[in-house]
């Protein structure tokens, strides 16, 4: 049962299971921490009454009697599938098991008997805290940051966030993706991040990974060296520096080659095969 609903006023309205992390859906993260289930369940934003009215009337209408119903908010994407066997492990011979975050807090993430949950027209605006006391339960404490939701945008980036894997060596993932990509060469980090930077900040935020991309291709075709690449990114820079086109403004220079755009196409789940 994954509850999606709510108005997201803390994110301005947004649909919460809309939301990327990590290139996905929260909603997809959500699906695949279940995706053993025998049924899911999504509860979205056309049915009221809050958080427990929603769980209560996806319960009410599952198709077949279930001896357990995992339960999960769409905006906890640290829950996996080890989570949820976690939590019915737990729930063996009680009525319901709740991950706790780290200060022993009960989250929206339970594996709980259906007969606890009320009917849908009993709860109307009634707190999780109600279903979160019923019966006869068990805490299961979050490992990492299993507990960790979404509710702002700032939490959202910070779950983005350079530091979600702690202190990373830049010249550690250079050395490896050169050996991965079978290349030997020097890089100026400084240097491609300051072009990146001015490409970002006068352009479009878009344009920094494509301008850095573009920089070492014409590097590589010029067989250019340290002073080569330094030429060729002050070209760049001054070109985004002075850059004042708008969206959609027509080439000062009229040139006929058609650039297919496919700035729509989304790559983000694609697999590549070596």
């Amino acid at each position: 049962m994954i509850v999606a609903g709510g108005a997201g006023s803390r994110v301005g309205g947004a649909d919460k299971a809309a939301l990327r992390h990590r290139g996905r859906p929260l909603l997809e993260h959500a699906r695949a921490a279940v995706a053993d289930a025998d049924e899911v369940v999504v509860v979205g934003r056309d049915v009221g009454g809050g958080p427990l009215a929603a769980l209560a009337a996806g319960v009410a209408g599952l198709r077949e009697d279930y001896d357990l119903v995992v339960v999960l908010a769409v905006d906890m994407p640290h829950v996996t599938s080890r989570t949820v066997a976690r939590l019915l492990a737990a729930a063996d011979g009680c009525d319901g098991a709740w991950l706790t975050d780290p200060g022993g807090r009960r989250q929206l993430a339970a594996a709980i008997r259906p007969g606890v949950v009320p009917a849908p027209e009993t709860v109307p605006g009634a707190p999780m805290r109600l279903l979160m006391d019923a019966g006869s339960t068990r805490d299961v404490p979050a490992l990492g940051a299993e507990a960790d939701d979404i509710d702002t945008w700032e939490d959202l980036a910070r779950m983005e966030g350079p530091d979600r894997l702690g202190a990373v060596n830049l010249h550690d993932w250079i050395d490896e993706l050169c050996d991965t990509l079978d290349i030997e060469t020097e890089v100026d980090e400084s240097l491609i991040l300051d072009v990146a930077k001015v490409a970002a900040d006068n352009v479009i935020r878009m344009a920094a990974p494509i301008t850095t991309y573009l920089l070492g291709y014409a590097a590589g075709a010029a067989a250019a060296d340290e002073e080569g690449v330094e030429r060729l990114a002050a070209r760049a820079q001054a070109l985004a520096e002075g850059w004042d086109r708008l969206s959609g403004a027509p080439d000062p220079v009229d040139v006929e080659d058609e650039v297919p755009d496919d700035a729509a196409v989304d790559h983000t789940d694609d697999e590549y095969d070596e």
